[in-house]
């Protein structure tokens, strides 16, 4: 592996905190709703990506299964409280 792939992980793990910051920023500041339905949206998508992304043994705890569950349920909950609940 070469050394710009072996970092890729590093660049997202780096990457991700900040574009939860941004998105709970523009739930602040401009759509609260909106926000939800979006942190909703990238639970399921992560969910998919681990269902059908390789195996990946330096960052496995958890089985695959468990962490395509949780993610999902989290996402689910997510996007129905953001479709049902009165946020300004």
């Amino acid at each position: 592996m070469t050394k710009s792939a072996a970092s890729v992980p590093l660049r997202l793990a780096i990457l991700a905190p900040a574009g939860g910051l941004l998105i709970v920023a523009f739930g602040v500041l401009v759509n609260a709703r909106a926000a939800v339905l979006v942190l909703g949206a990238f639970a399921v998508a992560g969910a998919v990506a681990r269902w059908v992304g390789a195996e990946a043994s330096a960052f496995t705890v958890r089985s695959r299964g468990v962490d395509v569950g949780v993610l999902a349920f989290l996402g689910a909950a997510l996007m129905l409280l953001g479709m049902t609940t009165p946020l300004g």
